[in-house]
């Protein structure tokens, strides 16, 4: 009896971020690049105490380039027209679901992608042994999509190498979104 009324007077929050596939599950990555053995908790910790709804976004290297045995690859060897096709197919995908939820008066508080990726990265790609400016093709490819339709939510990149100064972000984002 308790536990039903507790739950009748819990309130959706209606707040909602769309995260990249492989912040809730480390398992998907190319080999040796997982920094966690699962999600990252910290991570999960900052939506959980804000009373933010995530939707995971899917992962376009699992289903076009290898699946769970792949190895880490540049952008340049994902960069071709079947997987940007894909990318684009799912950046259409990505916005009618932000579509439907900002229809029922949801407020979508952000995209988190993660840098140094091929497909999800927001501010920096892995370039072989270096780091460079630039976007994964997904991002891209989503980004793109946006602009075409006047349509704008912010885009954090979660730099696993520093996960401080990313959840810092993410918390200026909850915060002031």
């Amino acid at each position: 009896m308790y536990i039903s009324s507790l739950w009748l007077s819990m309130e959706r929050s209606k707040r909602i971020v769309f995260v990249s596939h492989c912040l809730l599950n480390q398992n998907v990555r190319a080999f040796s690049t997982e920094k966690y053995p699962g999600m990252i908790k910290e991570l999960m910790d900052i939506f959980a105490e804000s009373g933010v709804g995530i939707v995971q976004l899917p992962c376009p290297q699992i289903e076009m380039n290898g699946g769970l045995d792949r190895k880490l690859k540049q952008k340049s060897a994902y960069d071709n027209k079947q997987y940007r096709k894909y990318c684009t197919n799912l950046s259409s995908d990505i916005l009618k679901s932000i579509e439907k939820y900002l229809q029922k008066n949801y407020k979508v508080l952000g995209i988190i992608g993660v840098e140094m990726s091929s497909t999800c990265g927001v501010h920096q790609i892995e370039n072989g042994t270096k780091h460079s400016p630039g976007k994964g093709i997904l991002m891209e490819e989503l980004e793109e999509l946006m602009h075409k339709k006047n349509f704008q939510v912010p885009i954090i990149g979660v730099n696993l190498n520093n996960m401080y100064n990313s959840l810092e972000k993410i918390q200026s984002l909850l915060k002031y979104a």
